[in-house]
């Protein structure tokens, strides 16, 4: 309820730079600053859920990306706009953290890879009909009216977690204070956490390329041999069919992961369907390219639910949960920041076709720093 408002934005607010009276170039930053917010928010709504009330904490997150939706609704100017998004950036922190800080509090290492899965499903739902939902309803009734309307869903989304949701129980002995985030923020990094923050950075990194590109990608291969689509509606089409398909991935594969005593395997087998997907896209015929892209939905939308799940498992007795949580993500955040910047400044100097190669070498060495922990640490299979 609380993603639709988000993603309507990235899919419709260039078409409507001059109606909230901002310039393209404004629009971009409008879509870009969120993220960087998250670069120094995660860290802070980490301590706050493991110090904090977990319960009040999300339904607050969920009010405060409810409030950024609706300023998009009733004002316009860049200044008040771009505080909007700020406020967006500090609400989804604490949206994604608290969702599944509670979701480690909440469930065992049998069933967490299947609710996760199922929780990540319907962010991704979120995503789908912020996209046709949110484009739909600018067309009929405006895009300020939209983002009122989109606004309104994520503050009916903060009653329901406040009436419904049950009190978790996180048994914190220190209350909340200046001193004690200044004590408690950072979070002890060992290798195992290391390792799942660069599995999620790495995989984001590479599919903020595939996702930058693709419009490039099917301009190059595909469009050609399609003439009878246009490319915005044909990309349009293909984006969709990717989410679409990671969507139903999402629980599935938790579902999958809860079945093995090392989820790492499981993350092994779907990275490997993304070397082999970014190489096939660089083949010749147009459905090569496309059986490229379908295979590489299988770690977009796998590998986000199987590190939520192994940090949950990693951290599921300890005190830090939702700290480490916040250092994962933020790993995860810098890598999609920066993997669209590399994918363009590339494109100055190699082919799509070498990019998408070396993309699938980046996977290749990750395969084999996952290969080499799980036999050199070897760790304990009753703990995942």
């Amino acid at each position: 309820m609380a993603i639709i408002g988000d993603t309507t934005i990235y899919t419709v607010l260039p078409l409507y730079v001059g109606l909230v009276g901002i310039s393209l170039s404004d629009a971009g930053i409008l879509m870009g600053i969120n993220r960087v917010v998250r670069l120094i928010t995660n860290s802070v709504f980490g301590y706050l859920f493991d110090f904090g009330n977990q319960k009040k904490l999300f339904a607050a997150s969920l009010f405060i990306g409810g409030i950024s939706h609706i300023l998009f609704g009733f004002f316009s100017g860049f200044t008040i706009l771009f505080i909007a998004r700020i406020l967006w950036g500090i609400a989804w922190s604490g949206i994604i953290i608290g969702g599944t800080s509670i979701l480690i509090e909440e469930t065992a290492v049998e069933n967490r890879g299947k609710l996760v899965g199922f929780h990540y499903f319907w962010i991704s739902v979120g995503h789908i009909l912020g996209s046709v939902f949110g484009g739909f309803l600018s067309d009929k009734i405006g895009f300020q009216a939209t983002m009122a309307v989109n606004g309104f869903i994520a503050l009916a989304g903060a009653f329901f977690v406040l009436v419904f949701l049950p009190n978790v129980e996180t048994h914190k002995k220190e209350k909340i204070s200046f001193a004690n985030f200044r004590k408690n923020y950072s979070v002890k990094l060992d290798l195992t956490l290391l390792l799942y923050a660069a599995i999620l950075g790495t995989s984001r990194f590479v599919f903020a390329f595939v996702a930058s590109l693709i419009s490039i990608l099917t301009k190059e291969k595909i469009s050609p041999f399609i003439v009878f689509i246009g490319i915005s509606t044909l990309t349009g089409l293909i984006g969709g069919a990717k989410a679409t398909i990671e969507t139903c991935l999402n629980p599935v594969i938790g579902f999958i992961a809860d079945k093995f005593k090392n989820r790492l395997y499981v993350v092994v087998t779907v990275i490997l369907f993304g070397v082999a997907g970014l190489f096939v896209v660089t083949l010749a015929p147009p459905y090569m390219t496309l059986l490229g892209l379908l295979l590489c939905t299988v770690p977009t939308g796998s590998i986000n639910v199987l590190v939520r799940t192994l940090v949950g498992d990693h951290t599921a007795e300890k005190n830090n949960k939702s700290r480490s949580i916040g250092f994962v993500f933020t790993v995860g955040d810098l890598a999609s920041a920066i993997g669209p910047i590399f994918a363009f400044r590339l494109l100055n100097y190699i082919s799509l076709d070498t990019i998408y190669r070396c993309l699938s070498v980046i996977f290749i060495a990750l395969v084999a720093a996952i290969i080499v922990f799980i036999y050199k640490e070897k760790p304990n299979p009753a703990s995942r």
